[in-house]
């Protein structure tokens, strides 16, 4: 007689009780979209959650799925704070400057070519 059973693990989140209101930039793809979740690792048998491993609080973006671990104390920290301003981008006028050539032994005769 022969049986198969699966055993394994399986992470299971969902938004941080008390934060779901918060959606912070994201510091990789600078979208407003990462909010703080709970995720719990389970031991799975069968596919059956038996039991958790670990649970941690994690800012997860929703579309480039960074994520980095934070305490509820940085997310109280963070609404203390209030909403922090988006940085503008620096608008450059006039001409930019080319970027800087690599040497190359050839580049007097390729001036000298073309005059």
């Amino acid at each position: 007689m022969f049986f198969f059973f699966t055993v394994g693990t399986q992470d299971f989140s969902g938004r941080l009780k008390g934060y779901e209101d918060m959606v912070l930039q994201c510091r990789r793809c600078t979208r407003n979209s990462v909010v703080p979740i709970k995720r719990r690792n389970f031991f799975t048998f069968c596919f059956i959650p038996i039991f958790p491993i670990k649970w941690t609080e994690e800012l997860r973006c929703g579309e480039c799925n960074y994520h980095q671990k934070t305490t509820k104390a940085e997310l109280d920290e963070i609404r203390a704070r209030g909403p922090q301003p988006l940085p503008q981008p620096q608008q450059q006028f006039g001409f930019q400057q080319p970027p800087p050539q690599a040497y190359s032994p050839y580049a007097q005769e390729q001036q000298m070519h073309y005059k």
